[in-house]
């Protein structure tokens, strides 16, 4: 059998060469693919606790109506709850806050419209002035629109995908979703102001009134954080 000759050996290791720089170089297109080695690669987002964490930080005090909101309020609503601190996005954040609002704020309801029924001597009304008597009327229907308002916010921002960016995303313009949670917001400041200059029933209702204003602060936080807007932006 006759020897190879120069020629064929040259062929068959250029094959081989070009075989091997194939693959790396289809090894090289997968590695860049996963954004192992890109600078501008989405970091691993934050989970859980330090998620957690990490929103109620970014809180501004002085952007909030009313009893104001610090990291500290956050914290201590938002870790007792197990939602809360298995979080994966501030998306799950915004609805555990908003689901707390709307409690807090069908507690307000119960308590003004308790007070506002109190039987006094043989009265079956409350013995309130005229102007006392309005502002726990008004203060229930805040309440009722805090509460219809948070099953709308909380469809909205359920449907929301944060792992998703763009024209074609599927998710509604921030301004949307920030409207939402400022009517939830602006509600629960309405009785909460009214409440505050009226001695007269401020004692009796202003556990519940101030819960429920602060946690619709809280819910407008958590929404604006979902959004990635820095809390420095709003609310407006």
């Amino acid at each position: 059998m006759a020897a190879p000759t120069t020629a064929t050996a040259t062929a068959t290791a250029s094959s081989a060469l070009a075989a091997l720089l194939l693959c790396a170089a289809a090894f090289l297109a997968a590695d860049a693919a996963s954004g192992r080695h890109d600078p501008k690669a989405k970091a691993k987002p934050a989970a859980g606790a330090d998620l957690l964490e990490s929103a109620c930080e970014n809180i501004t005090a002085s952007q909030y109506k009313g009893p104001g909101l610090t990291a500290d309020f956050c914290m201590r609503a938002l870790y007792p709850e197990t939602r809360a601190t298995s979080a994966r996005h501030p998306r799950d954040l915004a609805l555990v806050a908003i689901d707390l609002a709307r409690s807090a704020a069908a507690d307000a309801g119960v308590v003004v419209g308790s007070e506002l029924r109190a039987p006094v001597a043989d009265d079956d009304e409350a013995d309130w002035s005229k102007d006392t008597a309005l502002t726990l009327r008004y203060g229930r229907i805040d309440y009722w629109t805090v509460a219809r308002t948070a099953r709308v916010c909380r469809a909205m921002v359920r449907e929301y995908d944060p792992w998703v960016e763009g024209h074609k995303s599927g998710n509604l313009f921030p301004y949307t979703y920030l409207k939402c949670a400022d009517r939830m917001m602006d509600a629960a400041f309405s009785c909460w102001n009214h409440i505050s200059f009226d001695g007269e029933v401020k004692k009796a209702v202003w556990k519940e009134v101030t819960a429920a204003a602060s946690l619709a602060n809280l819910a407008r936080a958590m929404v604006g954080q979902m959004l990635g807007i820095p809390d420095d932006d709003g609310p407006y």
